[in-house]
């Protein structure tokens, strides 16, 4: 198993990135995913999270937590936000391990994608750091029209994140994502390439 962490700030493209690897063959591991699944009625995490920031965090008539509203209420306040990651961060994490315990004797390329991996400090058990960079006010544009998020939501949730300076700054490879999905093609082209080559 040769292991890739894969990040970047939110709006960067990182998750488009992650699926045009995974066509290539890399297997790919969705943190958010794992996140969502922990968050699913009647999971514990489920619990903890309602127990910590009440009913209000459902979909109105069903017992499915509203991620926006959740999102909206521990992005403006730190504390919230720190409770919150108290809560999923060990879930992810253990699911993680799991697929990479599953994984271990195969010589697969196998990709992490996970926005808060260098906050996690996830980056430093990986073989290969690959980020995904953007122009900011690209990726504000982007969540605006494919997320339909408020400004001073997308700046609250890229306030959170790690710039894209100490992400660079720590990356092996770094994938630049202004232009069409095409160019990005391009670049999973080149980045797979060289995976392939480090792997081997």
């Amino acid at each position: 198993m040769f292991t890739v962490g894969l990040t970047g700030g939110i709006g960067s493209g990182k998750s488009t990135f992650a699926a045009l690897l995974a066509e290539r063959g890399a297997q790919v591991i969705y943190a958010d995913q794992l996140g969502r699944d922990a968050l699913r009625p009647g999971e514990p995490a489920w619990h903890s999270v309602v127990d910590n920031f009440g009913d209000e965090v459902l979909s109105p008539g069903t017992m499915e937590i509203d991620r926006k509203k959740l999102a909206e209420i521990v992005f403006a306040d730190p504390n919230k936000l720190a409770a919150l990651n108290a809560i999923t961060h060990p879930v992810i994490a253990a699911g993680i391990a799991d697929i990479f315990e599953r994984l271990a004797a195969t010589d697969a390329i196998v990709v992490l994608d996970a926005a808060l991996l260098v906050e996690l400090g996830l980056d430093k058990a990986m073989r290969v750091l690959v980020v995904v960079e953007a122009d900011q006010d690209a990726r504000k544009k982007r969540l605006q029209t494919s997320r339909r998020m408020a400004l001073a939501d997308i700046e609250a949730r890229i306030a959170a994140q790690a710039s894209s300076e100490e992400l660079i700054s720590l990356a092996d490879i770094v994938v630049r994502n202004d232009g069409p999905l095409e160019a990005l093609a391009l670049e999973a082209d080149r980045v797979w390439a060289e995976l392939q080559a480090l792997a081997s």
